[in-house]
């Protein structure tokens, strides 16, 4: 037994959706097991194992790496915010790039979602989360939303993965990253992270040097 954890329920505003979140040092790559036991309403608890894969080396970019200066499509580069955003309604945060951010030195929260064709079902709770916290930080903090698809409208069977989802490497959706001043990325979120928890991780953003 290397760790163990309690894994509480993460769901603040993501409307019925959410994770259990257990947090768990790995210091070594490799094969590893986690043994999973929950506690059922009516009945015996319920144990599982699940096998996964540890890397010396993230995929994704991680904490402490320099982001990606992306230059995904901003609402001065289609007729329609529609074209880049496939919620209903689209959302506000297609105004900057992540390059135009980071450029301009602002603290930046970046959500990568597609509402309308989500695999996990959980794109479109994720981006109202982060709607909920835009009233509350948006002098401070810059709110950008990434469509995972292009080239949807009018034919959504046309759509395809866009180059900036490509270039960050990802094998799953949504996801969220909190990049600081000097471009610099802070805290990254796979699935779905919950109100509470991103506000935590805004917090410790905002109130570091």
């Amino acid at each position: 037994l290397k760790g163990e954890s309690d894994a509480p329920f993460r769901g603040a505003g993501l409307e019925g959706r959410g994770l259990y979140v257990a947090n768990v040092r790995f210091d070594a790559a490799g094969t590893w097991v986690a043994e999973i036991t929950a506690q059922r309403p009516n009945g015996a608890p319920k144990v599982m194992r699940l096998a996964f894969k540890v890397t010396d080396k993230p995929t994704v970019p991680a904490p402490g790496q320099p982001a990606p200066r992306s230059h995904n499509p901003t609402v001065r580069d289609v007729p329609d915010v529609s074209y880049i955003d496939s919620g209903q309604p689209p959302d506000d945060m297609h105004q900057l790039s992540i390059a135009d951010a980071i450029a301009q030195h602002r603290p930046t929260l970046v959500v990568f979602a597609t509402p309308a064709f989500c695999v996990s079902q959980t794109c479109g709770p994720q981006v109202h989360a982060v709607q909920q916290l835009e009233p509350r930080y948006r002098n401070r903090l810059t709110f950008i939303h990434v469509e995972v698809y292009q080239d949807f409208k009018p034919d959504p069977s046309k759509r395809r993965l866009t180059d900036t989802f490509v270039a960050w490497q990802f094998q799953t959706e949504p996801w969220v990253f909190l990049i600081d001043s000097k471009g610099t990325i802070r805290d990254r979120f796979e699935a779905t992270a919950d109100t509470d928890e991103l506000s935590r991780a805004i917090d410790q953003l905002l109130a570091s040097p």
